[in-house]
């Protein structure tokens, strides 16, 4: 039994289940009587997102991710990436793009992060509790990053602003990427910090979107139905 790709798996699917249920639990039933989005369309770009991520990750073996230039490049390719899909015309403006967003961004951030996780484990001499909980860390970071900036492009689509919205996402990845490259040059006291501080950044970026960006897009459209209705 490949148990190397049982554990990424269960980190990778596990974590990437767990924070949509989390984020998008508050705007569907049966927290709401009417749900904000169409499940079957929450599924299908998670799916997508899945497709891409392992996409995505396969490119990313043939380069070094130490590199500034390199790691500058995926970031933008990543996000606009993201921005093709959710900007298709049955999206634009459209409250529920804002979701959509997340569940693409998780689907990409499950199969990245399954990916270095195998890899990780399959070429890891020793297994260890550190080795194993930095590899944890590492997935989480993935769905996190993946999942906000997700998330952040489809509020913009949603509100009309896609490139204010966009250029925001790509900024918040690049600032990850460049605070990743010491970890992947094996760095260790610059590497272990910033891996740290990385954790910290993606989480508290994560807060902002979930209890910030998306209540604010989602009042902006009920006010808006509200005015509508008083007409």
């Amino acid at each position: 039994m490949n148990y190397e790709m049982l554990i990424a798996g269960a980190i990778g699917f596990a974590s990437a289940i767990g924070l949509m249920f989390w984020t998008l639990r508050n705007y569907t039933y049966p927290k709401v009587e009417k749900p904000f989005f169409d499940d079957r369309k929450i599924f299908g770009l998670f799916a997508l997102g899945l497709v891409l991520g392992i996409a995505v990750f396969s490119l990313q073996t043939w380069f070094d991710l130490a590199a500034v230039v390199v790691v500058l490049s995926f970031a933008v390719a990543e996000e606009l990436l993201k921005l093709v899909i959710l900007n298709f015309p049955r999206f634009q403006k459209k409250l529920d793009t804002s979701f959509y967003g997340v569940s693409l961004g998780l689907g990409i951030g499950s199969t990245m992060s399954f990916g270095a996780v195998y890899l990780s484990l399959v070429f890891l001499e020793e297994v260890s509790i550190w080795s194993v909980g930095t590899l944890v860390l590492l997935a989480l970071q993935l769905v996190f990053l993946h999942g906000t900036t997700g998330a952040t492009i489809g509020v913009g689509v949603a509100r009309g602003t896609p490139w204010g919205f966009f250029a925001q996402a790509a900024l918040v990845h690049l600032v990850y990427n460049l605070m990743m490259i010491p970890f992947y040059m094996s760095e260790f006291t610059y590497g272990a910090v910033l891996f740290v501080g990385a954790v910290v950044f993606l989480v508290a970026y994560y807060l902002y979107v979930h209890y910030r960006l998306l209540p604010a897009v989602v009042s902006e459209q009920v006010s808006r139905l509200v005015s509508k209705s008083k007409r």
